[in-house]
């Protein structure tokens, strides 16, 4: 099968002319959606440099499209799978510019909240807990049974920094059930499924007694 001209990881000088020519062509209306979509094959292909400038190029050149907000989440993740905490904190710009949301994983304030808790500083494990708190409200990503755990984990996690033992030992029950349920929607097996590294199982274990 064919790839989408706007799908495949070369960035070769000659893709790169290709991909303008082919984007230019397009309907102003799509561009900002093939240039999100290129720049998520080229993370994904191990090429972080030229998928943050076209993430960057999405916001600089369609700050009114669904893709804007995408991208700014697309930014803090690929910040945050590099290391870089600081500019990660892009999670922040996202939950005050578009509270809602809409067009994300839904999941920024768990991912900020993750964030937060690597550093081990009990003021932030509070805010940690505040933002969990606010993605449980909110719900609607969390009834993914993947993103329920890694809530879930979240929890265990801010818990133990402020020392809420009942918390911790809870948390690490549901997590374990959650990750022994398999599958979520018959006709589609591998959305939703948890699928947890066996230290991690280990580790919560230890912690639901």
């Amino acid at each position: 099968m064919t790839t989408d001209w706007f799908r495949g990881s070369a960035w070769d000088p000659a893709s790169r002319e290709d991909f303008e020519r082919r984007l230019a062509r397009a309907r102003p209306s799509n561009r900002s959606q093939y240039i999100r979509i290129k720049a998520l094959a080229l993370a994904a292909a191990g090429q972080p440099d030229a998928a943050r400038n076209l993430f960057e190029r999405v916001i600089r050149e369609h700050k009114d499209s669904l893709d804007c907000r995408a991208s700014v989440e697309h930014l803090a993740d690929l910040a945050r799978g590099q290391g870089d905490d600081a500019n990660a904190e892009a999670y922040r710009e996202l939950l005050t510019s578009w509270p809602d949301l809409n067009a994300t994983s839904g999941m920024a304030e768990v991912s900020l909240a993750e964030l937060l808790l690597k550093r081990g500083n009990r003021d932030e494990a509070q805010e940690a807990l505040r933002l969990l708190q606010s993605a449980m409200q909110r719900r609607s990503a969390l009834q993914l049974n993947a993103n329920l755990f890694r809530w879930h984990l979240a929890l265990i996690r801010a818990a133990e920094a402020i020392g809420d033992g009942a918390t911790v030992k809870k948390a690490a029950g549901t997590a374990l059930r959650l990750a022994d349920r398999g599958p979520q929607f018959p006709r589609h097996p591998d959305v939703g499924v948890v699928r947890a590294e066996p230290k991690t199982i280990q580790w919560l274990r230890e912690r639901a007694g």
